[in-house]
């Protein structure tokens, strides 16, 4: 007879495992990947502001950790789960436009950095 114990986790270093999960749980991933880099990078921007590829590393990530905020919000005010990708990738189009017209086009319309 086999023994019937827990079941044993994956492994974090396991690939399969990070392959397998669901669009969702990456968003959820990567929106803690970005507070994690945005602490690291706001002390130095404070300190440096007119550094031009940090601020513009700064504004990405605000972004891209604002868009993944508003999926998670939606999705806990009932936002139906057969809709979750479209979501992500419509808040990601959001996101880019966002970027393009706060860290680029700002300078050709308002004339300054």
């Amino acid at each position: 007879m086999e023994s019937s114990g827990p079941p044993v986790p994956s492994s974090v270093w396991n690939v399969a495992s990070w392959r397998s999960m669901y669009p969702g749980m990456w968003s959820w991933v990567v929106q803690r990947l970005s507070a994690v880099v945005l602490l690291i990078l706001f002390p130095f921007h404070v300190l440096n502001p007119y550094i031009a590829w940090l601020r513009l590393a700064v504004l990405a990530l605000v972004i891209l950790h604002g868009m993944h905020g508003l999926k998670v919000i939606l999705t806990d005010f009932g936002f139906p789960a057969r809709h979750q990708r479209r979501l992500l990738w419509a808040l990601a189009a959001v996101g880019v436009a966002a970027f393009f017209a706060l860290g680029f086009l700002r300078r050709a319309f308002w004339g300054f950095i």
